[in-house]
């Protein structure tokens, strides 16, 4: 605004109410012959032009605030290019306002410095101007012709003016166009009333030492009205570029709707030429892009096999006589879809085709299966050019040589009523179960016997689980009609109704909707090319399986959160049954006049449906609340029964001996290896046990001898007496009699002694025992028995001292009766010699034990040796 400083009189220009204001201004001035000219700032980018007007601070050089100058001075405040401001910024906080720089928008409004100021400033140089460059990713209604701007050919150009001319409605024509000039004007022969025409015109030319088509000269003014048919200008490849997608999508849309989208889009009236020749050309287009990606194909299941080791790819080819080759099908299984099928899902699989419904033909053949829960499991998809028998023979075999289901044992099939796959199954997999979409049945059932009577029954009967009421409702459909009933029962029952099903499959699905809903799924997929339609496909799969897993690791069940909800609703309608016990485990269930046999042991009812289902129908649920117990603890497994073995179990690892050999801990030295010789011939093969020149009257049980021995040498000495036991005593008994078999081995190899021709009983040559037990005096009358050889028992009950009358008796023709005195020293243990048997150890300590808690001392021991 005039005589008004910056911060008061600046104007934003927001409404046209702005604007006119404006305008008003400037036509004031004309009247004003002091001052014709008024300063305008142009705010680009959001520049904050109005927050730096509200918080200026003017000063004067004396420090005077703006309020304060004269009324002079506050004109010179004026925002003027001439005139300097009257504040100075410093050094450090210097503001450039140099962020509009080679802004195309910009460069337009800014205007241009004289020559003379461009030549000083410059030191006499001109400086180069920058001009602006096309994008070609603008919005087609934001493309604008600017003078100077820059095109890397004249067909960039030329859609630039077209979508110029489009958006605002003039009617452009060009009077010159070649590949280096082009000139274009608007309204050909079109004048006003004054009789001129519109003054717009745009010139340009190639630029050769830049490579560019550039606007030399523009005069953007018009005069004339907006018009809706444009002529040559809009041709048919403008429309064919903005309406690819559409036909992309729609091949099959026609002229006519076509013509009605371009008109309601860019508001313009296009010829049915336009429009056909449109449509051709985003075909011929279109045909060009799917060469390329047939031509991929190739090249695109390599990199699934690379990426993706043990996938199965195949891709299949028609070749002509010529030569030529064109495609077939081509299968896809990723290796991660079949492990996982052969790992945790349900033995049941969908197969279905679908139409392509984009520019491919064909049509998808698919493979999908049901997992834990219940839910949709890709395995394999292929792409061929028809579905036929052969096709689908092809599909079926790599799809049985990836799962290993062999002829089909144990597997299930549902597919639609399609011959060709009907008899590719019965070819290929004869021992699967197949069976056929009720829906489809269904719908061409109800295309010949209409009305919804048939459509109830029909239903009924499909979903009928035993042969008994699969046949009440089938009579009913006869009773109405007896041609509907031959029409069903010729589509045969066993592949539609749930009667006739297998029961270890542990789904009683009798439609394909898991197929169905796969199809749905990917109908955008289906609209793409080949490789684009392929690998929406596999993102989808790849997405849809890793949120499963999620899913699946974040569940703390048992039963899946499908067949939970299944049985949730069961425990509504288990409450109405009436449960009657009829054995161990088995209970008869009856609602009205119906009743069925249920075996909770062995999870069957007579329903058939918990052996269909695999989880418990109503009544078996009834049996199980019946009960208080829970439907979880059936599928809850329990730990194996715990086998005991003989012996006592072992905590520690039986190590090998190599193992001990590696470590060092040898407790044996090992004959592996070494090669066995007799001890009587001294050659090798046998032993002494089989040797031919072992003696006759020699035993082979050469064990029991060393057995026997050793037994012989071992001597048992009870001691009822209190005996003197001195640390450094040695025990020494020395026999004076003539019996061999009469041997007492004590610790260092010490020899009882037997004085006065004392003899031992001897009893059948194996055992000797001696027991003596004295309290004072010995009586002459003490027998010890002598029982075996090998363990001689003394029990001494000494205190004071021995008499010499000691009677031994012997029972038998075998024992010795030995009557003497004994004397019997004290017994001296020495230390440091040969390590003691544990039982010499046991003993002695025990006695030594006894003889110090009673008597104190070895001191005073009687029968101490010296």
């Amino acid at each position: 605004m005039r005589k008004e400083s910056l911060c008061e009189g600046i104007r934003r220009i927001d409404s046209d109410a702005d604007y006119w204001e404006f305008v008003e201004t400037v036509y004031s001035l004309e009247s004003d012959s002091l001052e014709s000219e008024l300063d305008v700032y142009i705010d680009h980018r959001n520049e904050p032009i109005l927050d730096w007007a509200d918080n200026e601070f003017l000063e004067d050089g004396k420090g005077y605030e703006l309020d304060e100058l004269d009324e002079e001075d506050d004109k010179d405040s004026e925002v003027s290019m001439k005139m300097e401001y009257e504040h100075e910024w410093d050094d450090e906080d210097e503001h450039t306002f140099d962020k509009t720089v080679r802004d195309p928008f910009l460069d337009k409004l800014s205007g241009h410095i004289s020559d003379d100021d461009e030549e000083e400033a410059n030191n006499g140089k001109l400086k180069d101007v920058v001009f602006p460059v096309h994008n070609e990713n603008q919005e087609w209604e934001q493309m604008v012709p600017v003078l100077g701007m820059k095109f890397s050919n004249p067909l960039e150009l030329k859609l630039c003016i077209t979508n110029y001319a489009v958006k605002n409605g003039y009617d452009l024509w060009y009077e010159k166009s070649d590949h280096e000039r082009l000139l274009v004007k608007c309204c050909k022969g079109k004048t006003n009333k004054q009789g001129k025409g519109c003054p717009f015109r745009l010139w340009a030319t190639w630029m050769s030492s830049e490579k560019s088509f550039q606007i030399k000269s523009l005069n953007d003014m018009h005069n004339c009205a907006r018009v809706f048919k444009f002529g040559s200008i809009v041709t048919y490849k403008w429309i064919a570029k903005h309406f690819m997608n559409h036909i992309l999508q729609k091949p099959k849309m026609s002229i006519r709707k076509l013509k009605a989208k371009v008109s309601k889009k860019f508001n313009l009236i296009a010829s049915v030429g336009q429009c056909r020749n449109a449509r051709k050309y985003a075909f011929q287009e279109i045909e060009g892009t799917l060469k390329e990606h047939y031509a991929k194909t190739w090249s695109y299941g390599e990199e699934i096999r690379r990426t993706n080791p043990g996938s199965t790819v195949k891709m299949d080819v028609d070749v002509m006589p010529d030569g030529t080759t064109y495609f077939s099908k081509f299968y896809v299984c990723f290796k991660g879809l079949k492990d996982g099928w052969i790992e945790g899902c349900r033995r049941v699989i969908g197969l279905d085709g679908c139409f392509l419904k984009g520019i491919c033909r064909g049509q998808l053949l698919s493979a999908i299966g049901r997992d834990a829960n219940n839910h949709i499991y890709p395995i394999a998809w292929a792409v061929v050019s028809v579905e036929s028998k052969e096709t689908w023979k092809w599909f079926i075999n790599l799809l049985i040589e990836d799962l290993g289901m062999g002829v089909g044992h144990g597997l299930t099939l549902i597919s639609d009523q399609h011959k060709g796959l009907l008899e590719a199954v019965k070819e290929r997999v004869p021992a699967a179960e197949h069976r056929q979409c009720a829906r489809h049945i269904c719908a061409n059932f109800l295309k010949r016997f209409k009305g919804q009577v048939f459509r109830k029954l029909f239903w009924y009967a499909a979903a009928a689980t035993t042969p008994a009421k699969f046949e009440q409702h089938m009579n009913e459909i006869k009773k109405l009609e007896p041609l509907a009933y031959d029409h069903l029962m010729e589509r045969d029952p066993k592949t539609w109704s749930k009667a006739f099903f297998q029961t270890d499959r542990a789904c009683d699905a009798y439609e394909n909707g898991i197929s169905e809903s796969f199809n749905s799924v990917i109908e955008v997929a289906r609209k793409r090319p080949l490789i684009t339609m392929l690998e929406e496909i596999r993102i989808y799969v790849m997405e849809r399986l890793y949120r499963q897993k999620i899913k699946g690791q974040s569940w703390d069940l048992t039963i899946c959160p499908t067949i939970r909800l299944k049985l949730s609703k069961l425990k509504d309608l288990q409450r109405f049954w009436k449960v009657i016990p009829s054995g161990y485990q088995q209970y008869e269930v009856r609602l009205g006049y119906d009743a069925y046999v249920v075996d909770i042991g062995s999870r069957t009812c007579a329903c058939r449906t918990w052996q269909l289902t695999g989880y418990p129908c109503v009544h078996g649920y009834a049996c199980i609340a019946s009960l208080n117990r829970d439907v979880q603890e059936l599928h809850q497994p329990i730990a194996p029964k715990r086998r005991r073995l003989p012996g006592r179990p072992s905590t520690k690892r039986k190590r090998d001996q190599i193992e001990r050999e590696n470590q060092g801990k040898k407790h044996s030295i090992t004959k592996r290896g070494s090669v066995m010789k007799c001890s009587i011939c001294r050659e090798s093969g046998h032993n002494r046990t089989t040797c031919p020149q072992k003696p006759i009257g020699e035993s082979s049980n050469a064990s029991s001898k060393k057995k026997k021995s050793k037994k012989a040498d071992k001597v048992k000495v009870v001691l009822a007496h209190e005996v003197d036991i001195d640390s450094d005593s040695e025990v020494e008994i020395e026999p004076e009699s003539d019996v061999d078999s009469f041997d007492l081995e004590f610790e260092d190899d010490v020899q009882p002694e037997v004085e006065d021709g004392v003899e031992p009983e001897v009893q059948d040559g194996v055992q000797h025992e001696v027991q003596d037990e004295v309290q004072a005096e010995v009586e002459p009358e003490n027998h010890p028995e002598v029982h075996d050889a090998n363990q001689v028992e003394v029990h001494l009950a000494v205190q004071a001292e021995v008499e010499p009358e000691v009677q031994v008796q012997v029972e038998d023709a075998n024992q010795i009766v030995v009557q003497d005195q004994v004397e019997i020293p004290a017994f001296q243990v020495v230390v440091g010699k040969r390590a003691r048997k544990p039982s010499e150890r046991i003993t002695k300590l025990k006695i030594r034990k006894m003889w110090e808690g009673k008597q104190g001392s070895s001191d005073d021991n009687p029968y101490e040796l010296d």
